[in-house]
């Protein structure tokens, strides 16, 4: 924990220099527009008048945020569309800073990859004993109940500074989906998408998360709205009330009841799912409607192969099917699920893939594919020292541009005379979409 005063935090986190390490590590070409549509070419151009403007309204507590572009995200035919919000570029930068700031004053709030929390429950399965059972909780609606009262008496419990306080506040009041003019406010939930919502939403359930994980009769894990606790089966539903009723009364928090489906109880034996996966005790597997999102999302490249398209198609599929590392980061749908110990679903991943390639009458092209077993092995086992999963980050030029005249066949010969970090940007925000796609097949197999 910083022993900092939280206005020593806030100045140093928008100071000239901190500002503009925000824009050099967060900020790209590709970074989506606001409702100004500013791009990020010409926010670079003006970038002192952004920095110096960002610094100094934000240390006078006169920031105000322009309102959020809203862009809904479809989560399956049985459930509302998410709300993203996004910002424009120079509030993004302004968010990431607070971010920042917000980071160091609520150390133990930084929100966890689910990736982790994973992990510690593939352990709270295996050490259960027979006479426990399992709880899992999943709140309705988390970001848009959080009651804006609660979250700032949370806030003001650390934070002494009122141009930081007074940030946090217009960032969250500022609407989604509204125009300048209208003059709204957002007066209940935080807005999803923004670098911020996230350690908010932990803030906001700190003292529960404490609560809970400190008690010695259970065993206790959130991911955001979902909770999972484990504890002596003839207490389980007691706990469980008393957990929805405190989140109730003191959070305002409403969870699914139980035996809804999202809500339930179970006990050591039967299979619960989490987070995308499947766990009974040492069977580590995966959720069947994630496995069924998966191959949806491969089917459509299957089913969209035609003459013209093959390589590009098999390097897609391939793609889908192994994840890569993109500027330090592991993105893919089997770098999610690389904790499972049920191998029969890769197997049948990979039969169906043979099938489906030999039912649209290519089933040569089976061999040009990866596999999904071995794609597992060796993300378990070597993912540095191999050649099999793509590594992005160590692309020669050349590499770079076969990669982009395959994704994209109209560059072909238009590139040759452009600069390495020209062509380092093209392949970078070409290799984004794709990844992107990713990042929405793996979202969608655990919300």
């Amino acid at each position: 924990m910083s022993t900092q005063p939280s206005r020593l935090i806030f100045a140093n986190n928008f100071s000239d220099a901190a500002i503009r390490e925000v824009v050099e590590n967060h900020l790209s070409r590709r970074t989506a527009r606001g409702v100004d549509g500013v791009a990020y070419d010409v926010f670079s151009r003006e970038i002192d008048q952004n920095v110096a403007l960002i610094e100094a309204k934000s240390q006078a507590g006169s920031y105000r945020f322009s309102p959020y572009r809203e862009k809904l995200i479809l989560k399956g035919a049985d459930s509302p569309p998410r709300k993203v919000s996004i910002p424009t570029i120079r509030d993004r930068v302004t968010l990431r800073c607070l971010n920042n700031f917000l980071c160091q004053v609520f150390p133990e709030c930084r929100p966890p990859h689910a990736h982790p929390v994973v992990t510690k429950a593939i352990k709270t399965f295996r050490n259960a004993s027979n006479s426990d059972s399992f709880i899992k909780l999943d709140v309705k609606g988390f970001y848009d109940h959080i009651d804006h009262k609660i979250l700032f008496q949370q806030l003001r419990k650390k934070i002494k500074h009122r141009p930081a306080i007074e940030l946090i506040v217009a960032a969250v009041t500022t609407p989604t989906g509204a125009r300048v003019r209208d003059n709204k406010k957002n007066i209940m939930g935080v807005p999803q998408g923004l670098s911020i919502s996230n350690i908010l939403a932990s803030i906001y359930m700190l003292d529960v998360d404490l609560e809970y994980e400190s008690r010695l009769d259970i065993e206790y894990h959130r991911y955001v709205d979902d909770i999972l606790l484990r504890t002596v089966g003839r207490e389980a539903s007691l706990i469980a009330e008393t957990l929805s009723k405190r989140l109730r009364k003191t959070r305002k928090l409403s969870t699914h009841p139980m035996g809804s489906g999202k809500s339930a109880i179970f006990p050591v034996g039967e299979t619960v799912s989490y987070l995308g996966y499947s766990f009974n005790q040492d069977i580590v597997t995966v959720r069947e409607s994630s496995i069924k999102k998966m191959m949806t999302s491969l089917m459509r490249i299957i089913s969209g192969i035609n003459d013209g398209n093959v390589a590009k198609s098999i390097w897609r599929l391939n793609l889908r099917i192994s994840g890569c590392r993109i500027q330090g980061g592991n993105v893919g749908w089997l770098f999610y699920f690389s904790q499972i110990t049920d191998h029969q679903v890769l197997f049948r991943l990979d039969k169906q893939i043979e099938s489906r390639l030999a039912k649209v009458n290519r089933p040569e092209l089976y061999g040009r594919c990866k596999n999904f077993i071995k794609a597992h092995r060796e993300i378990r086992t070597d993912f540095r020292g191999t050649s099999y999963v793509f590594d992005f980050d160590t692309f020669s030029r050349a590499q770079m541009l076969e990669a982009i005249h395959l994704i994209r066949p109209d560059t072909s010969g238009k590139l040759d005379r452009k600069k390495d970090d020209e062509i380092r940007a093209i392949f970078f925000r070409t290799m984004y979409r794709e990844a992107r796609e990713m990042e929405r097949d793996t979202l969608g197999s655990f919300s």
